[in-house]
């Protein structure tokens, strides 16, 4: 069986998680509120979620340089 979908929200954020048996992934994130944390909070928040669960947490492949930069700045895996 492949990943479990997950969806996370915070204000006007939206994120996807594929979690399965040992790893949680960042498939989607959206927001409406572009430059106010909201993403980078929901992102810090599951990564301490999952992490404490023991999985190994990462996003897809980031499709621009301020996704990047959050990865970057929060320790998040990215899949290539």
């Amino acid at each position: 069986m492949g990943m479990r979908l997950w969806k996370w929200t915070n204000g006007e954020c939206i994120a996807h998680f594929g979690v399965g048996e040992k790893f949680a992934t960042l498939y989607t994130i959206v927001s409406k509120n572009e430059g106010k944390g909201e993403a980078t909070a929901l992102l810090k928040e599951a990564k301490k979620y999952y992490e404490k669960k023991g999985k190994v947490f990462g996003g897809s492949v980031a499709l621009n340089d301020r996704m990047r930069w959050i990865y970057k700045k929060l320790g998040i895996k990215e899949y290539k």
